[in-house]
């Protein structure tokens, strides 16, 4: 199973990754879209603004979110960033967060 996030393959994992969403959210919805062909589509809103959109078809998955984002392989987690935030990666694959000092 190939899987892409943002454009980029990454790691398939069994258990899938936790999101972790900088900016908290109060409120959220989704739906499940089926397609004729057996693909599926599934969407989620959140409050905050930030919107996953998830093509899972029969041989990949292609997730899209509409921020920046960090992987932690260490840990199976997908960081939300929100402007103003980076991801310093340390050489076990795992991910410090931190805010720009401007």
């Amino acid at each position: 199973m190939r899987t892409f996030l943002n454009g980029k393959e990454m790691e398939f994992s069994e258990f899938g990754y936790e999101y972790v969403f900088i900016k908290p959210y109060q409120r959220h919805t989704q739906d499940m879209i089926k397609r004729e062909n057996g693909d599926q589509l599934h969407l989620q809103l959140y409050d905050n603004g930030v919107q996953i959109r998830t093509l899972m078809g029969k041989d990949e998955i292609n997730t899209l979110i509409n921020r920046d984002i960090a992987v932690d392989e260490v840990n199976n987690k997908i960081y939300i960033l929100e402007p103003g935030y980076q991801a310093e990666y340390n050489p076990d694959g795992s991910i410090n967060i931190k805010l720009n000092a401007e």
